[in-house]
């Protein structure tokens, strides 16, 4: 079993359908990418519904100096358009971590960290690709010294294509709190913090998703000890920070992680997280129905069996679906469900290329063009893209 702390500790400082459980190589539909291993993976969807794919490959280059390089594509039918070359703010340094998000005005949006050399990561970029180009990341650049960064952060766009992160900032030297989140508002030329999230000052605040629904800004995160933490969503009054609902964990004071806040088409808030179940996490989804949040289902992923990732997204018909990893590391699967008639209903079987490979990194594209899940597997003693289009 992983040790959790340590985990913890890494995160926060450190259109033609193919039938599901075809592999993601498979004729009509082939990864976007080249030879050099792939470091990390996600996927997401343009503000139009196609399916964009961001991936982190390992490039030597002159001298022989390795490179971790952000690269994009978005699928038109049956083909990869590249989305430019290389998107690092610096192509030398090192990305990591990317995330893809649609833009309101049709556009595409990636965010990311990147560091120089063996430094520690302490810049998280965004960068909005407007049809020829990405824009320069360097105005919205975020930096921390690794002292004050808890690098727990996400992105997502405002109705008025704005970037919005949630940011957690970690107590040091006289501050009197162990960590905190706040919402950054891009304003049009700086960014503009809110009071802190947190509850209770007293306890640490973590791992917030951001999502912007009816002119309103809610932000899921952590707040607790590791071991003794709940999930919470609040809302942004333009004034103070609002609760909704109560605490969405099934258990009280447990161990959660990865929380996902997506928006559906119907504008209702969906969270997506793993939490302890007998010692290993699975997934949970809930939804928020006006009143309170109301559980999908029980575990969506098999209980006994780690899940070790969190992806969340809707079909064409606006229904949940989730992608997750699960599985002993080593062998673990690439799997996807969906929320139909009050129960999960899986999309296929492991979607792994090979069924005895190990796989993680599940990440999710879904909307009105479809579902396509990307993950990274090892193949041959090296990591790779694979995608693959669900029914």
């Amino acid at each position: 079993m992983r040790n959790r702390a340590h985990w913890l500790a890494l995160t926060l400082f450190g259109s033609l359908l193919l039938p599901a459980g075809e592999a993601g190589g498979a004729p009509g539909l082939s990864s976007p990418t080249g030879p050099d291993p792939v470091l990390a993976v996600a996927a997401g969807t343009d503000g139009r519904g196609n399916a964009v794919v961001a991936w982190v490959e390992r490039t030597n280059r002159a001298g022989g100096h390795p490179a971790e390089q952000l690269h994009a594509a978005r699928l038109r039918g049956l083909a990869w358009e590249p989305l430019g070359g290389v998107v690092n703010e610096n192509a030398p340094f090192n990305a990591a971590k990317p995330t893809v998000h649609p833009g309101a005005d049709g556009s595409v949006w990636l965010a990311w960290e990147e560091g120089s050399g063996l430094a520690h990561i302490d810049s998280y970029l965004m960068s909005n690709w407007q049809g020829g180009a990405w824009t320069s990341p360097t105005p919205y650049a975020l930096r921390r010294n690794l002292s004050d960064a808890g690098r727990s952060r996400s992105f997502a766009a405002s109705p008025d294509n704005r970037p919005l992160v949630g940011w957690t900032d970690i107590g040091t030297g006289s501050r009197r709190y162990p960590s905190v989140v706040s919402l950054r508002r891009w304003t049009g030329s700086g960014w503009q913090a809110t009071p802190y999230l947190n509850l209770d000052l007293r306890r640490p605040a973590f791992m917030p998703s951001v999502a912007a629904v009816g002119g309103r800004v809610m932000v899921a995160y952590v707040e607790g000890a590791t071991t003794q933490s709940d999930l919470w969503v609040r809302v942004w009054d333009g004034v103070r920070w609002q609760t909704v609902g109560g605490r969405l964990n099934v258990n009280p004071r447990t161990f959660i992680f990865l929380p996902r806040l997506r928006v559906d088409p119907a504008e209702r808030p969906v969270v997506a997280w793993l939490e302890d179940l007998n010692g290993l996490d699975v997934l949970y989804v809930s939804r928020w129905n006006g009143q309170t949040w109301q559980r999908l289902g029980g575990p969506v992923s098999v209980p006994g069996q780690l899940a070790s990732s969190a992806s969340l997204g809707f079909d064409p018909q606006g229904r949940a679906v989730v992608a997750w990893n699960q599985g002993p590391d080593g062998a673990r699967g690439v799997h996807a469900a969906r929320w139909e008639a009050g129960r999960w209903l899986p999309l296929g079987g492991p979607l792994n290329a090979d069924p005895r490979a190990d796989t993680d990194h599940a990440s999710l594209a879904a909307g009105p063009g479809g579902v396509l899940v990307a993950w990274r597997e090892l193949e041959a003693g090296h990591w790779r893209l694979k995608v693959q289009r669900l029914e």
